[in-house]
């Protein structure tokens, strides 16, 4: 019998404030959104460290017909052939292995994408060395000064300086959509806050009744607490087909060549679940907290 009377109390509250409610509902879901899509990134960004964390090489590349600033001519046979043996005897190295113009041409066909393959040739790549350090964090500084000055060679290049180029970009993504996400649910808990007061001032004659025939505070504050959580269980909600929808527009749209190329790891149904899921916690916490604080402090019940 309690627990239906305070669910119709529920009920009531909702439809009175059926306005204020749709608007908080809407309110929490853009900051869960964006909550979601901060872990949902996060996500990403973990992935892809892990798929290339032990796969990272070192690129000499030599001097080919245009001349670098670094380069006086292009190689010569002797230069890559006195340059592969000084990598085969360094003791930094674990593998050394060189790719011709033609052999990088083959394994990259669709550079460009599949509708542009026509516009390259094997000329447009480099010869280069791909070397495998033993230590790429403790010995790439000493490698790359000590090989980017040698006979043939144009500039030496760590995969792991891209590797952080594509990483920062992530993570200032991660980090623009917490913050737009904190903005967010801090607006969400003073709407939250405002219609419980209203609400409570609406009720005030009904709670008044229910503490005169016995009913204790608790039992006059929970319907309250309730309809908050309601909301936040809504928005959260509404986190799963929208953050499902951002992760196909950009992982799978935008970025659609290197996800289905492998280069860039992709996102599924779980990842999404579990990022919302952990947005609608949040929520749902923070609604209990806002509504049991409101309540003792500003609300006379």
């Amino acid at each position: 019998m309690r627990a239906s009377f305070v669910m119709s109390g529920v009920g009531q509250g909702l439809r009175r404030n059926v306005l204020m409610s749709i608007a908080l509902i809407m309110i929490t879901f853009v900051s869960l959104y964006f909550l979601g899509g901060s872990l949902l990134t996060s996500k990403e960004i973990d992935k892809f460290r892990q798929k290339y964390e032990d796969k990272l090489n070192v690129s000499v590349f030599l001097c080919g017909p245009t001349k670098g600033d670094t380069c006086k001519h292009p190689f010569t046979p002797a230069e890559k052939q006195q340059l592969q043996t000084q990598l085969t005897a360094d003791p930094q190295i674990a593998n050394a292995k060189f790719l011709s113009q033609q052999e990088i041409f083959k394994n990259n066909p669709d550079y460009l994408g599949p509708q542009n393959s026509d516009l390259l040739n094997a000329s447009d790549f480099p010869n280069e060395f791909v070397v495998k350090l033993k230590d790429l964090k403790k010995d790439y500084d000493a490698f790359a000064a000590r090989y980017a000055k040698a006979p043939g060679v144009e500039f030496v290049q760590s995969q792991d300086e891209s590797l952080k180029t594509i990483l920062g970009i992530f993570d200032s993504s991660r980090v623009g959509a917490l913050v737009f996400a904190l903005v967010v649910l801090i607006a969400a808990v003073l709407l939250m806050a405002i219609t419980i007061q209203v609400a409570a001032a609406q009720r005030r004659n009904e709670t008044n009744i229910m503490r005169l025939v016995g009913a204790s505070r608790w039992m006059t504050q929970i319907p309250f607490v309730i309809e908050a959580v309601i909301t936040a269980v809504i928005g959260g909600i509404l986190t799963v087909p929208a953050l499902w929808f951002s992760k196909t527009y950009v992982l799978n749209g935008i970025f659609g060549q290197p996800v289905s190329h492998g280069v860039l790891p992709n996102l599924n149904i779980n990842d999404v679940l579990l990022a919302s899921g952990a947005a609608a916690g949040v929520g749902i916490v923070l609604a209990i907290v806002t509504a049991y604080v409101t309540l003792r402090a500003y609300v006379r019940l």
